[in-house]
């Protein structure tokens, strides 16, 4: 194991600006001011997160709930005013997460009480509902913020301040019982290795108990260990913690006393929840008793037990599974979240099925440049520039063609004719030649570890003649893209015993090797002039960005490094012009602790969406969020929406 140096000591450091929405796209409307001038682009890009998350409350333990909110995206992490008339809730509605405010009291939908284009969540009240503390992305990877809470006043929160202001993830807050300090989870004295799979393993910037006074001073440990330590809680008394521990192997609710120091009073973290069953996000309740959320029966559920993990009882029903269990303290009534109704005819298979598009396309400000972005349920998109048809891996079974809303959808190729499968039939990984007329894609295991055959095919975009163009070869070859003339594939291959960068005629002659290098080199992308490609490589230690500049004979160049970062860099794509390179980026860490995603699916830790410009390097980042935004298709205009 090797000390993990941080991604991103500031975002200044590495030249990360942060993008700032403008309006949000609204059929063929949009709400912002339009720079006469400034060019609009679409940028589309796959992102594995749940679907239709909502709230719900309780009024009594096992009670019909009540669905507080109704919109299609997430809402979750809701908590209760210590008045028990507000609720403060994290919401994906408007294309990133926010805070938004519901009063219980009035007739008035939800509202936006904490906006930026970064990342804001975990809120939590004191408990003289005075103040609100969340978590944001906004300075460039997870920090504790304090604010004033004026519910009926959301300018309140543009004065909040950055408590922790460190480069690691900061997350979970939790004010004590008199107000005076606050518990929170954090990685930054996690020890690890550099990830260079396709996941994390499971102690990857596993987070640690701490604990700091209310105004972010006196910062100290609470816990030692390896593996994961997170969403902590005070009890009653202020006088023990209460939090979930990986310590056993599953996640499972513990108690431990803390001193006068600040400090484990010496004693073992005691188990509280039962052993075999995972658990979460432990919360003491109004009557004396621990609520926690627990996979039971292959649901997960609130559940409450006595202190000392006694008398265990179930509180919520059994229609769906219930995350993050908060109480109002006056009315003992519980919230938590779950899934919302579901419409089966906008269905898209994936690992989290749900309807095609993610959020409604949301406008960002790049220099010189304004762009939307659409997040997609399916994978590796691509854009027909002639149409606006999104090319796409359903559930990396069968390749799609739809509208950028996800209407019209139509099956271009199938193999293995089911909604989800991952063999040697699967069809992923599309690139869309510039006419508009064909379609390239591999068919083979997705993301297949070592020489395993997969091919690169090609079809006629209308579902015809579909042609093998590495059949003579049983070697791993995947990731097409097309030149911009449609004349040549560029690809990766491992023909040679490891990973290169390969290009062929489109009719799959004259293959040639543009890379020459022990290490892996995949994710090829041609450049929208056609005289570079841009890849991704492992010879430097961890995933970077090359470019290789290519002569009028396709003669390759040496490779020149673009990116230099201590967490992984993927998925290259050339702006329409080329002046940006998009791609994807583990350098802000994660925005969440990893037990509390994986109810959901196992995320990658580079999964937000970054763009950096050619001329200067100068960083932006254009996604936040706790999912894994993947892999991007970049065009002009908007399509399907002009």
């Amino acid at each position: 194991m090797q000390v993990f140096t941080r991604i991103l000591a500031v975002a200044g450091l590495l030249g990360v600006v942060i993008v700032v929405p403008t309006g949000r796209v609204h059929g063929t409307g949009v709400r912002g001011a339009q720079e006469a001038d400034t060019a609009r682009e679409t940028i589309v890009y796959s992102s594995i997160q749940p679907s239709n998350w909502d709230l719900y409350l309780f009024e009594s333990p096992g009670s019909e709930p009540r669905r507080l909110t109704k919109d299609p995206g997430l809402d979750y992490n809701g908590v209760i005013s210590p008045d028990g008339r507000w609720v403060v809730f994290t919401s994906e509605r408007s294309g990133n997460p926010d805070l938004y405010v519901l009063d219980l009291e009035g007739d008035a939908g939800p509202r936006p009480l904490v906006e930026s284009p970064a990342m804001e969540d975990a809120a939590a009240i004191s408990p003289d509902g005075r103040r609100l503390l969340f978590v944001s992305t906004r300075d460039g990877n997870a920090d504790i913020f304090a604010t004033a809470f004026r519910p009926w006043d959301p300018s309140a929160a543009g004065r909040a301040v950055n408590l922790t202001r460190h480069a690691a993830g900061d997350y979970n807050p939790a004010f004590s019982p008199d107000g005076t300090r606050i518990l929170f989870s954090s990685s930054r004295d996690a020890t690890v290795a550099t990830s260079t799979g396709a996941g994390p393993p499971a102690t990857y910037l596993a987070s640690e108990l701490y604990v700091m006074r209310a105004d972010g001073s006196g910062v100290r440990r609470l816990t030692h260990h390896e593996n994961w330590d997170g969403a902590p809680a005070w009890t009653p008394d202020g006088r023990q913690v209460v939090f979930y521990s990986q310590r056993d192997g599953d996640p499972r609710i513990y108690r431990a006393g803390i001193d006068g120091m600040d400090s484990i009073d010496g004693s073992w973290p005691e188990p509280i929840s039962a052993p075999g069953e995972p658990a979460l996000s432990p919360v003491p309740t109004p009557d004396g008793r621990l609520a926690f959320t627990a996979r039971r029966d292959d649901r997960w559920t609130i559940v409450t037990t006595r202190p000392d993990g006694s008398d265990p009882r179930v509180e919520s029903d059994t229609a769906r599974d219930y995350w993050a269990p908060a109480y109002d303290a006056g009315s003992g009534r519980l919230l938590a979240h779950g899934p919302g109704p579901a419409d089966p005819a906008s269905r898209f298979e994936s690992d989290t099925p749900g309807a095609f598009r993610i959020h409604e396309p949301l406008e960002v400000a790049m220099p010189g440049r304004r762009v939307s972005l659409i997040g997609i349920r399916g994978y590796l998109p691509a854009i027909d520039p002639t149409s606006g048809e999104i090319a796409t891996s359903e559930a990396f079974a069968r390749l799609v063609a739809s509208g950028a809303d996800g209407t019209r959808k139509r099956v271009v190729f199938d193999l293995a004719g089911a909604d989800r499968y991952r063999g040697p039939d699967s069809v992923w990984g599309p690139s869309w030649s510039k006419d508009g007329r064909w379609l390239a894609f591999a068919v083979g295991p997705p993301f297949a570890r070592g020489n395993v055959d997969v091919d690169i095919w090609k079809i006629d975009a209308d579902g015809g003649e579909a042609v093998n163009l590495t059949a003579d070869s049983e070697a791993n070859d995947a990731f097409p893209d097309f030149s911009p003339d449609g004349r040549r594939i560029v690809f990766r291959s491992m023909r040679d015993g490891n990973a290169e960068i390969h290009v062929m005629n489109a009719d799959g002659t004259d293959v040639r090797r543009l890379t020459h290098h022990e290490a892996t080199d995949t994710m090829p992308a041609f450049s929208s002039a056609g005289d570079r490609v841009a890849f991704t490589s492992l010879r430097d230690g961890n995933f970077e960005l090359y470019t290789i500049a290519l002569d009028e004979d396709g003669r390759p160049g040496a490779p020149e490094r673009l990116t230099r970062s201590l967490g992984h860099d993927m998925h290259p794509r050339f702006s329409p012009d080329d002046e940006w390179v998009l791609f994807t980026s583990q350098r802000g860490e994660f925005s969440d602790e990893l037990p509390l995603l994986r109810v959901v699916f196992q995320p990658q830790p580079y999964g937000e969406l970054h763009a950096i410009r050619l001329s200067d390097r100068t960083v932006v980042r254009l996604t936040h969020n706790k999912w894994e935004d993947g892999p991007t298709a970049w065009v002009r205009g908007v399509p399907g929406l002009d």
